[in-house]
């Protein structure tokens, strides 16, 4: 069994190394959009690939993981990165202006992430986020981002902002990610 997530034995070790490939690959995309996008669709694609990198390392096995960063710096790194987009979204929302919606997914994926660095404190709120990063594998599956993406969460923008997803490689990368999120919810709360 591979070592993940602080050392409990979570998966046979070339199940962690195919997960760890393909959120690199998730990595990789969101990286080519943060770089390539225009305005904010930037900075949501750099959450993004924070959550893609602190997923890597807790799937990397342990003989490809040979950098060792102490769980309290995801820790922090995920809480300020998670309170950067909520104080985003209360700004704009006390201004007036408007926010895509897409960016309270990005809140809440950066606060599981932080739940899931910590150990996973409490049994049923690990199960209700393997049920909500199943739904948002599926909500990225099905392209239901298409209704969502542009819409305002609120403010005064005439019924749309700018859109965040670029295209097709976003929804499959982060389908991926979601799942493996579900995944290791899951995993984490079955080894106890």
């Amino acid at each position: 069994m591979a070592v993940a997530s602080g050392g409990m034995h979570l998966m046979p070790s070339w199940l962690a190394l195919v997960f760890t490939f393909a959120l690199v690959v998730v990595v990789i995309a969101h990286f080519r959009h943060l770089v390539d996008a225009p305005g904010e669709s930037r900075l949501w694609h750099a959450g993004h690939v924070l959550m893609g990198l602190g997923m890597v390392v807790m799937f990397a096995p342990a003989a490809v993981d040979h950098i060792p960063i102490p769980a309290l710096v995801w820790q922090l790194l995920f809480a300020n990165a998670a309170g950067a987009v909520l104080a985003l979204l209360l700004f704009r929302t006390l201004e007036g202006r408007a926010t895509n919606l897409l960016w309270l997914a990005a809140a809440a994926d950066l606060a599981a992430m932080v739940y899931m660095w910590l150990g996973q404190i409490l049994p049923v709120l690990s199960w209700v986020l393997v049920g909500y990063s199943l739904a948002g594998c599926v909500f990225w599956l099905v392209g239901a981002d298409r209704h969502v993406d542009g819409r305002p969460l609120a403010g005064r923008a005439g019924g749309r902002v700018a859109s965040l997803v670029c295209g097709a490689d976003v929804r499959a990368s982060l389908a991926t990610m979601t799942f493996a999120m579900a995944y290791m919810f899951a995993a984490m709360e079955l080894a106890r």
